[in-house]
């Protein structure tokens, strides 16, 4: 026991030292954990963003293909493209580049009908996220069309699927 101090106030400092110790030990082993969330949240967002450009490029296909007055891939196309992550055509600070890979194949014994493939692959990843959907043309969706229920294409249009 310390000189001028009694039993009961020694105690009452290594009881607050101790408390002090615990605590700074466990604030140490909760940002042992802050990387791994770092990490979790830049993977999540990087596939969200992945799978709306993935989305965006499904619904491009699909207009463009579903149009009787577009001129369809009669062979498998293949395109490739750079996406910024802000959508916008050139880079601007904080951008993250995603490379879109697509390909259209005619569906065999269905003349009107291809099957869209769109893979999208950010830095980090060689696979990225994938799907594919088979594209149908119709009737309700022709523009420019002339007359009633017949399509009739008003000029050959120029399209292009990349």
């Amino acid at each position: 026991m310390l000189p001028g101090h009694s039993s009961k106030e020694g105690f009452g400092m290594i009881d607050a030292m101790m408390a002090l110790c615990v605590t700074a030990i466990g604030v140490l082993a909760l940002l042992s954990f802050l990387p791994l969330g770092w990490s979790s949240s830049r993977s999540s967002d990087e596939r969200s963003r992945a799978a709306m450009i993935m989305h965006r490029e499904f619904e491009n296909m699909q207009a463009l293909i579903a149009n009787k007055c577009n001129p369809t891939p009669t062979v498998f196309t293949s395109y490739t493209k750079n996406v910024n992550s802000s959508g916008q055509g050139t880079a601007i600070t904080g951008d993250q580049v995603f490379r879109v890979n697509k390909t259209i194949t005619p569906v065999a014994g269905k003349p009107n009908a291809w099957t869209v493939t769109v893979q999208v692959i950010w830095t980090g990843t060689s696979t990225g996220v994938r799907d594919s959907h088979q594209v149908v043309q119709q009737d309700d969706y022709t523009f420019p069309g002339l007359g009633g229920s017949t399509t009739v294409c008003a000029s050959t249009s120029s399209v292009s699927y990349n």
